[in-house]
């Protein structure tokens, strides 16, 4: 995941957590109401000073918008792809002992 997809993540889930729409945060903002969907849709990303405006209105810490870690979805995703890669070890290693066991069965009859 990129930086700009877990900071996407990142501000939807603050976002809705404080009950915010994308147009609400927009407003609080003081830009074009549809400033929020640009930048949740990846088209834009704000510079820092926006970033920590929005950071205030979410009452976060402007570092937790960058984390990966930082909301629900970034774990799900994270956290899929370490298991994914820990379920795929897992299955190679018993593929190896399986095909090593044949091997040698065949061998010794």
């Amino acid at each position: 995941m990129s930086l700009q997809q877990t900071f996407i993540a990142n501000l939807r889930y603050f976002r809705k957590k404080r009950g915010l729409t994308q147009k609400d945060l927009s407003v609080y903002l003081n830009k074009g109401y549809n400033y929020i969907n640009c930048i949740e849709g990846g088209n834009s990303f704000p510079p820092p000073d926006v970033i920590d405006q929005m950071a205030k209105i979410l009452e976060i810490d402007p570092a937790q918008l960058f984390l990966k870690d930082g909301s629900p979805e970034n774990l799900r995703h994270n956290g899929s792809q370490q298991f994914s890669q820990e379920i795929t070890d897992h299955i190679m290693s018993r593929l190896k002992e399986v095909i090593a066991q044949e091997v040698r069965q065949s061998l010794n009859p």
